[in-house]
């Protein structure tokens, strides 16, 4: 969240999150904190600190059986397992954010064995999103985080 401020000014109090792959729901707590309200979805539970707490609606089941029934702000997506299904999934759920929404996706690359392994996921994860319509703002890759980048998109204009 630190680093999409660089590149675009924080949403206002009270836009709405979706979350996949909430648990155990760090990222949902910073975003509640953050004034956001926040529908997370996980097939695990979330932390029983966060039973009830306002703005937060959890869905427990798989991301790939979830189905919006409202639009959203911003959509983040730090789920494990195959990098290629959760990028389908984002992309998917990309069509119930409002035009501008923001996008935070994790590509995890554990699996990969060399650097030119990862530096190929990433470049087909890019070109897929790209090929999506998901406008590309920025990506991060973490030095003490080296299996995973952080890549920002926004939804055009609909």
């Amino acid at each position: 969240l630190h680093f999409l401020k660089l590149h675009r000014p924080d949403l206002p109090a009270g836009a709405h999150w979706l979350e996949l792959g909430a648990s155990p729901g760090g990222m949902t707590a910073e975003l509640l904190d953050r004034g956001y309200r926040v529908t997370a979805i996980d097939r695990a539970e979330l932390d029983p600190r966060l039973n009830r707490a306002d703005g937060l609606t959890f869905v427990r089941r798989d991301v790939d059986a979830f189905q919006p029934g409202d639009t959203y702000d911003a959509l983040l997506c730090d789920m494990n397992g195959d990098p290629r299904a959760s990028l389908r999934q984002v992309v998917r759920l990309a069509g119930n954010l409002r035009p501008g929404g923001r996008i935070l996706f994790t590509l995890k690359t554990a699996g990969a064995d060399t650097p030119e392994e990862m530096l190929g996921l990433l470049r087909a994860a890019e070109a897929y999103a790209r090929a999506s319509g998901l406008h590309f703002i920025a990506r991060t890759h973490l030095s003490y985080n080296r299996q995973e980048f952080t890549l920002f998109y926004e939804v055009g204009s609909k």
